[in-house]
């Protein structure tokens, strides 16, 4: 057995999406994506991507040795909750920080909706179980674990959180390691808990409180997805409200005088407890002035996500040594102190929350 990882830097775009950068084709051609938990696919820009918002690098399928295109001339839509797009179904070879996984299946975009044409990163790698991805094609996990490239059957993130409000892309701002963990990114020892359900990395927790007082929103137990694509966290509307009640709000946008008083929440899951405290942003609405609203958000579908607000205070394990008995690892995050997050997702609409 190989003892590879492969070890990718992540940056952050102001503090609502975290990507790091990966290679595709041979030669190589480079692309920032985003590391989402909560799809299984994975698509890049093809060279008919329309003129967007922010530049991007697109894929010349012509130009890689390696590149095949499926036989039947396939294409697939893929639809998130933001976000949709069109693509051509197709393999090469995919680099993940030195680990090459050759014939990967994939989507070249060509047809994205008007929230894509307004993101920051190129495209995206689906880090989801393999039964939520296309039906018969091959999944990175699946192809990393096939292939025998990796030492254990594992991935982790660590997302440092925002250091400087004021500076819209921040490098160095975490890391994904495929295969491993690297010890200096957090404290004492991993909490594991099984994965309920197929396809979603979803958990149970046991208890949220605000402030050190159980407000029993999870009676007796929640589920929820651990979601890397999604910036902020999610819950049902009536769990949601009773937090919002906890500091005298009846919706997430807040007076930004509150956001230094704002309570510590503790999520407890497999024993341990979880804290957050930098839970709020700041933006400009349409007149210009400054606002401020939290990262806890009713869901459409009255499911909990726990997305980066939450992952940013822990060091997370996402372990598929066993695709029938997947967990997920959680230890206390260990990062510089970090300040109050300045963001403008109301105007870059950069957050993308996976289905």
């Amino acid at each position: 057995m190989t003892t590879n990882v492969g070890v990718i830097s992540l940056s952050h775009f102001k503090n609502v999406v975290y990507y790091g950068e990966v290679c595709v084709g041979t030669p190589p051609q480079y692309f920032n994506v985003v590391f989402d938990t909560g799809s299984s696919n994975v698509w890049i820009p093809s060279t008919l991507w329309p003129v967007t918002t922010y530049p991007h690098q697109t894929f010349n399928a012509k130009a890689s040795k390696t590149y095949r295109q499926d036989k039947d001339g396939k294409r697939y839509d893929l639809a998130y909750t933001r976000g949709s797009l069109r693509g051509d179904l197709s393999q090469d070879t995919l680099i993940l920080g030195g680990i090459i996984l050759e014939a990967q299946d994939f989507l070249v975009g060509f047809e994205p909706d008007e929230d894509l044409k307004l993101v920051k990163f190129d495209g995206i790698v689906g880090l989801g179980l393999p039964s939520l991805g296309i039906a018969g094609t091959q999944t990175v996990l699946k192809n990393l674990v096939d292939r025998n490239l990796i030492s254990k059957g594992i991935f982790s993130i660590w997302m440092k959180g925002d250091e400087d409000g004021h500076v819209d892309e921040v490098q160095d701002a975490g890391e994904i390691i495929f295969g491993g963990f690297n010890t200096k990114h957090f404290r004492g020892e991993h909490v594991y808990v099984p994965v309920w359900g197929n396809g979603f990395w979803n958990i149970s927790m046991s208890r949220i409180s605000v402030k050190g007082k159980d407000i029993k929103v999870c009676i007796p137990q929640c589920f929820a997805k651990v979601d890397s694509g999604t910036t902020d966290i999610y819950g049902p509307k009536d769990k949601i409200k009773k937090i919002y009640e906890e500091f005298g709000a009846t919706k997430n946008e807040i007076a930004c005088s509150k956001v230094k008083k704002l309570p510590v929440i503790s999520f407890l899951i497999g024993g341990k407890s979880i804290s957050i405290k930098n839970y709020a942003y700041e933006y400009k609405d349409s007149r210009g002035a400054t606002r401020c609203k939290l990262r806890l958000v009713v869901s459409d579908d009255d499911t909990w996500v726990l997305g980066m607000a939450f992952m940013q205070a822990t060091h997370t394990v996402f372990d598929f040594q066993d695709f029938e008995r997947p967990k997920i690892g959680f230890a206390l995050s260990k990062k510089k102190k970090i300040g109050f997050a300045k963001a403008a997702r109301a105007e870059t609409n950069e957050e993308v929350k996976t289905l």
